[in-house]
């Protein structure tokens, strides 16, 4: 039987050509949908940032490490930290969206009772108490004292003794107490006597040539109940951003939970 062999390029022109469509219509790309469009435009302009979050805070406390973990967190709205002066405690509190402030041993801040509540408050920690004396005094070179210790000492009266220390001597003439720490701490520096006081806020406001603060403490062991730090704010700001703010101050990362 003779076969014929079939003509070259029989094949390739019989077969479509490549990318060409088997239907033989021309396709065209669809349109992108009206919806869609408008979502891709509206996610393109960048979102306003949220005002900041005021954070306010006596002295003494140091509130660097909660103002990092907030910047790492919320990016989306910024941490404003507002120093509050001793004097300016009371109007801080209208003023600022939370205040970390200080309270009495076994106290809670203003306005935090449970009867008549007008703000919220997060206890953070007790801080310890320090003995304030001058630089030249005997005890000065210490590296903690001992009640026995307080027991020889004059200790000058101030707003911030409490009735859960050792007495202070009051005073004959209620025109010479001092209105604050930094006034006790000029009166400690004239040699008049030592005072007790928050051992941070002793750091703070005294001055490392002209005063020695010494922990009250045995063996590293505090030996008097320490002031509070606490987180307030007003019933009234009790919003997301608030209690987003507490989780940071508990130390609470992105990923813990509630």
């Amino acid at each position: 039987m003779n076969h014929r062999a079939p003509k070259r390029g029989a094949s390739k022109r019989n077969a479509p050509r490549r990318g060409a469509p088997r239907s033989g219509k021309r396709t065209t790309p669809s349109a992108k949908r009206p919806e869609a469009a408008s979502k891709a435009a509206a996610s393109a302009v960048p979102t306003p940032p949220l005002p900041p979050l005021r954070l306010g805070f006596v002295r003494g406390v140091a509130p660097s490490k909660w103002a990092e973990r907030w910047a790492r967190a919320v990016r989306e709205q910024p941490l404003e930290l507002v120093p509050v002066a001793l004097a300016d405690v009371d109007a801080a509190r209208s003023e600022v969206d939370v205040l970390l402030e200080r309270a009495a041993p076994g106290a809670t801040p203003p306005g935090a009772d449970q009867a008549s509540r007008t703000r919220h408050a997060l206890r953070l920690y007790e801080e310890g108490v320090a003995l304030v004396v001058t630089a030249d005094h005997e005890l000065a070179e210490r590296a903690e004292v001992d009640l026995e210790d307080l027991a020889l000492l004059s200790l000058l009266d101030h707003p911030d003794h409490h009735e859960d220390w050792p007495a202070a001597q009051r005073w004959r003439d209620p025109a010479w107490a001092p209105l604050d720490a930094a006034a006790t701490l000029e009166l400690v520096a004239t040699g008049m006597g030592g005072a007790l006081m928050s051992l941070p806020l002793a750091r703070h406001v005294g001055g490392k040539r002209i005063h020695a603060v010494i922990p009250v403490t045995h063996e590293g062991r505090a030996l008097l109940p320490g002031t509070e730090v606490w987180a307030t704010w007003s019933v009234e700001r009790d919003a997301g951003d608030v209690q987003r703010l507490m989780g940071v101050l508990r130390g609470r990362t992105a990923r813990s939970s509630r």
